[in-house]
């Protein structure tokens, strides 16, 4: 069985290079891909004009390959980083995206019929066990015989209004083995996207990282895709076979592969089975594309310091709850306010300058909406009763907690007067752990996901309630 290559492997090709534009001239080169990148380096230069000091970069839309094994490739959206002159021309090209599998010499060629993504932990979030142990024991309870059976996983699927696109469970499995020695069973997990008609790289790209964020959210965690496989042109209509095209994407250094146990994935696959179909479509509306995004920086970015994650989870609250909460969030709703503002604006004076009335204008158009603090108040209000519980002493306190969120994050914004009370320090450290609960609750409340379900997510993460617990005593509210 070859090993099936992902985005965190390293591999070279060799092989003869061309520009769609001029086939005639290849050069011969070695394709690198690494953590470093997706790197190409030519014994010559594909360039007619020889780029020289202080000259902009020479961009390559597109190469094309032909490597070693038979491997078709192209390499997308990429420039020259190096050329040298001295003696024997060579040069060095790095690029964004490589596909291996097809040659396309323009982004309308690159149409694709569906994607297949396995994501890191895939296999966990969907909590299915395809291997399953036989004993056989003789009369005497000696055991005579033993095995292992792979038993092929249900399939689910879910049709998502907004795409016109189907999101289906996929999997993947191969053995290998070494004759009187070994026996290798390999089971891999995806999700397919499927569109009711072709579509192209971007836009499967778009929904490919969409995706991600949703299983980011339910596992509480970073997942990132490590295999992308295309399908695209039928090659056997006879059997309906089409050709597969492998992408590799630029590898993200934060990932690091790491076992972990199913437990660890705050709400896996099997919690939510019975409104999947519910669940992906809700993430698919735009209406909390700005928190979720926010909200999912901190997630993604594990490195980041206390302050900017503390702003950003205090975007997100203010973000959500402006989204979702409609007339709710408003002192008045827009229909009552108009003739309001109306006369509000008609009472500035005529000579007033046009900059300061254009601000003043823009001040007016969202005066009847809530300010950030009762927006955060609301959101802690709108916790489960055990979960709020879980966060914080009292009410009273959970009320004073937003107006010390309120003021931190106007001085990490501005930096004017210092507040008499700052989150700062280990202060900062707890609030975040608070500010991400309540986030996270939220937004998966806001798919449907079962309240009951959501708030045993949380109880059943020890470290997650120690550090709540602590949080009780480490701040004032």
């Amino acid at each position: 069985m070859a090993k099936k290559l992902s985005m965190y492997d390293s591999f070279e090709y060799r092989g003869f290079w061309w520009k769609p534009n001029n086939p005639d001239k290849r050069v011969a080169g070695i394709l690198t891909y690494s953590m470093e990148g997706i790197n190409l380096e030519l014994f010559d230069t594909l360039s007619s004009v020889h780029n020289t000091y202080g000259m902009d970069a020479q961009k390559y839309d597109f190469v094309l390959g032909e490597c070693d094994g038979n491997k078709t490739i192209t390499l997308y959206d990429g420039f020259e980083t190096k050329l040298k002159m001295s003696g024997i021309v060579t040069s060095k090209l790095t690029f964004n995206k490589m596909l291996i599998g097809s040659h396309y010499e323009s982004v309308e060629e690159m149409n694709f019929h569906s994607v297949s993504v396995n994501y890191s932990h895939i296999e966990e979030w969907m909590r299915y066990n395809p291997f399953e142990e036989i004993y056989e024991f003789d009369e005497g309870q000696k055991l005579k015989r033993f095995g292992t059976t792979y038993r092929f996983p249900p399939i689910f699927e879910a049709y998502v209004e907004s795409l016109e696109a189907t999101i289906k469970a996929n999997y993947h499995f191969n053995t290998d083995g070494e004759m009187f020695k070994t026996k290798i069973f390999q089971h891999i997990g995806s999700l397919q996207i499927i569109p009711n008609e072709n579509k192209g790289l971007e836009w499967f790209l778009e929904n490919i990282h969409e995706l991600q964020d949703l299983l980011s959210l339910l596992s509480n965690r970073a997942i990132y895709p490590k295999r992308i496989e295309f399908k695209g042109d039928i090659i056997n209509s006879e059997k309906n076979i089409r050709e597969k095209i492998e992408l590799y994407l630029l590898p993200m250094e934060e990932y690091k592969e790491k076992k972990i146990h199913p437990a660890e994935l705050f709400i896996d696959y099997k919690k939510i089975e019975g409104k999947i179909q519910t669940v992906i479509n809700n993430w698919f509306k735009k209406e909390i594309n700005s928190p979720k995004k926010i909200y999912l920086r901190n997630i993604y970015d594990a490195g980041a310091d206390w302050e900017t994650k503390f702003l950003n989870y205090a975007k997100a609250i203010e973000s959500y709850h402006r989204e979702t909460s409609g007339d709710a969030g408003k002192f008045l709703s827009d229909a009552d306010y108009e003739p309001i503002k109306g006369i509000m604006l008609e009472s500035i004076p005529a000579n007033t300058e046009a900059g300061f009335r254009s601000k003043l204008a823009s001040t007016l158009a969202y005066a009847h909406h809530h300010g950030f603090e009762r927006r955060v108040r609301d959101t802690l209000r709108d916790l489960d009763e055990d979960v709020r519980g879980i966060i914080f002493e009292s009410n009273q306190k959970m009320k004073a907690f937003a107006g010390d969120v309120t003021k931190s994050r106007d001085y990490y914004t501005h930096f004017g007067d210092k507040p008499e009370y700052l989150l700062k320090d280990w202060g900062l450290y707890f609030a975040n752990i608070r500010l991400h609960t309540v986030l996270f609750y939220e937004l998966c409340i806001y798919l449907d996901v079962d309240r009951d379900i959501v708030c045993q997510a949380i109880k059943d993460d020890f470290n997650l309630i120690q550090k709540l617990e602590t949080a009780k005593q480490e701040l004032p509210n």
